[in-house]
């Protein structure tokens, strides 16, 4: 096993470290307290990573990319969030589309990837989640009675499509879309559920509620609705009923890099809280001597270095594992978002009383890290999946 990185993951970590320290940290927190949240969109930011090319990283070099594979943006999405975890969303979302493009046909995908890496603000969003359909649309129950009620219907040559998402990472923001919808309402999801490719000016399609969070605040998410919205049959992705493969896809690269973000926030806790404990004087020392504080540190370090390592395994196995075993992309999101919760948290108490006020920087963490105990799949709906894998033998075997 090697575990030195390549030169050029190196350069890209070191790039992505600089930018947080020099553009985002000086403006995270305050930028997370703006109340509406198109003052609050980080415009500026993303303007600022497109121009070193972390907005378009995992995209082909002749387009402007860098050909990124999963791993390395693990390793620049971790630094990302170290500086803030909305953030670093808003280029994550962006990034899970390079594994869904190569799929269309290259009269589609060539000018969507001209323009996705051309247009400094050129974000995209995935559009599943509706009022029914959470954790159901998770692949742990699967029925045709599941409420995902978005519906396309076939129109000559092309589809049209109504119905409506929620909760929607970059959803107001978006430029383009991969929208979920039935084709065929008698049939599971497994094989009745297609996608689509849905740019953002097709007549019909509008920005409903912007929804307003406890963290990841400077990532927004909203409804979205289609009304008789008309998308070119050549937008259909994979083909009629193709959802669910598009969806592995979509996940296998989206766990690891969501785990790689909370990595981001447990390791700002635990360098925040770490720098207070050899500062902070108290009961005739400084804190970090006191073994009860020592011990909280310990263990944060300990349980990033195991999500960390998890990360990188379940990042390399996307490109390099045959057939790849999803189970290991659950279990980091999992545990890496435990993880970066129980840093928040206990950094919260090795600052005191101060831990809980806005001029310290761990109530923040500690409202980010919480929202990926749910977000990307609850841990709940995650431990089944992964008990059910390996119940039916499709787990890979230790």
């Amino acid at each position: 096993m090697e575990f030195t990185l390549t030169d050029q993951q190196t350069a890209i970590q070191a790039l992505a470290r600089d930018f947080v320290k020099q553009e985002v940290e000086p403006v995270a927190a305050d930028l997370d307290r703006v109340a509406d949240w198109e003052e609050r969109m980080p415009w500026d930011l993303v303007e600022k990573a497109s121009a070193l090319g972390l907005r378009q990283l995992p995209y082909p070099e002749k387009y402007g990319g860098a050909a990124a594979d999963v791993l390395t943006c693990c390793i620049a999405g971790e630094e990302l969030a170290v500086g803030d975890l909305g953030f670093a969303v808003n280029l994550d979302q962006t990034w899970k589309l390079a594994h869904i493009l190569e799929s269309l046909e290259p009269s589609v995908r060539d000018p969507w990837l001209e323009r996705l890496c051309r247009e400094p603000r050129f974000l995209t969003a995935i559009a599943i989640t509706e009022p029914g359909v959470g954790s159901d649309h998770q692949g742990y129950y699967d029925d045709p009675s599941i409420a995902l009620n978005t519906r396309a219907e076939k129109k000559g040559g092309n589809w049209v499509i109504n119905g409506m998402k929620q909760y929607i990472s970059n959803g107001p923001v978006a430029s383009l879309y991969i929208v979920a919808a039935r084709t065929d309402t008698t049939k599971t999801l497994r094989e009745g559920l297609s996608g689509f490719l849905v740019p953002r000016d097709l007549p019909g399609l509008s920005i409903g509620r912007v929804h307003e969070k406890i963290g990841q605040r400077l990532s927004m998410n909203s409804e979205l609705f289609f009304d008789d919205v008309e998308v070119p049959g050549d937008h259909l992705i994979l083909g009629e009923g193709r959802m669910w493969e598009i969806r592995g896809r979509l996940l296998s690269s989206g766990k690891p890099e969501a785990a790689a973000n909370c990595i981001g926030v447990g390791r700002a806790a635990f360098e925040k809280a770490l720098a207070h404990s050899r500062e902070r004087f108290q009961g005739g020392k400084i804190i970090g001597e006191h073994q009860s504080v020592a011990a909280m540190l310990a263990d944060m370090a300990i349980g990033l270095e195991a999500a960390r390592t998890m990360v990188y395994r379940s990042a390399w196995a996307v490109d390099h594992q045959q057939p790849y075993d999803f189970t290991l992309g659950w279990k980091t999101k999992v545990y890496a978002s435990e993880v970066a919760f129980d840093c928040a948290r206990w950094g919260v108490e090795i600052f005191g009383g101060s831990g809980i006020m806005q001029e310290a920087p761990m109530e923040k963490y500690l409202r980010d890290a919480s929202t990926f105990l749910h977000s990307d799949g609850t841990n709940q709906v995650l431990r089944l999946r992964i008990a059910k894998a390996y119940a039916d033998g499709t787990a890979s075997s230790f």
